[in-house]
């Protein structure tokens, strides 16, 4: 059994993705999902996405993170890598009284007692009137929760992790100058 799993060779695959500083960035490009993790995605869409708008069925490759940095070619998992890219990539953080503008980043970072970890990062595709005519406009993104799952258009606010009890806040991060 172990020398067929020796003659098989490495399994794990990933790409070449650097940094614009050319940083490589850890990387692995996921397999798809079986018949279980498909309707485990449709149980989450059910229970937490009745108003998003599907994109694409669920695929392996990629996970968020991928899809924003990586043109859905791979997985980027390691929350220390998403960081790199922000700060290697000329991203900054948007000012409290900046609106996002497509192609903009929603970072959804959980704040705890253990301090903060990034949980999810969605790519802005435009912003609705908000509910009052003088209210902020809201972002509209896309989003792909993890490497079995399809991708969805939702409200930056529609989310699942409030619903389980993640306490989080949103950032909107740019690569746009000042």
């Amino acid at each position: 059994m172990f020398e067929e799993a020796r003659l098989l060779g490495p399994t794990e695959r990933s790409v070449v993705v650097q940094t614009r500083q050319g940083t490589n960035i850890k990387n692995l490009i996921e397999l798809e999902p079986g018949p279980g993790e498909r309707a485990t995605y449709q149980r989450f869409v059910a229970k937490f996405g009745k108003n998003w708008v599907p994109r694409k069925s669920p695929t392996g490759i990629y996970n968020c993170a991928g899809h924003v940095w990586a043109s859905r070619r791979t997985a980027i998992l390691e929350e220390d890598q998403w960081r790199l890219i922000l700060r290697e990539d000329g991203y900054r953080r948007l000012g409290e009284h900046e609106e996002p503008a497509p192609d903009d980043l929603a970072l959804y970072v959980d704040v705890d007692a253990r301090g903060e970890a990034l949980l999810h990062v969605a790519r802005v595709l435009g912003l609705c009137r908000g509910v009052a005519p003088d209210s902020r406009r809201i972002p509209w993104v896309v989003s792909k929760w993890n490497s079995t799952s399809g991708e969805a258009m939702h409200h930056v606010h529609d989310v699942p992790y409030g619903r389980q009890e993640f306490h989080f806040r949103m950032e909107y991060w740019t690569d746009r100058p000042i």
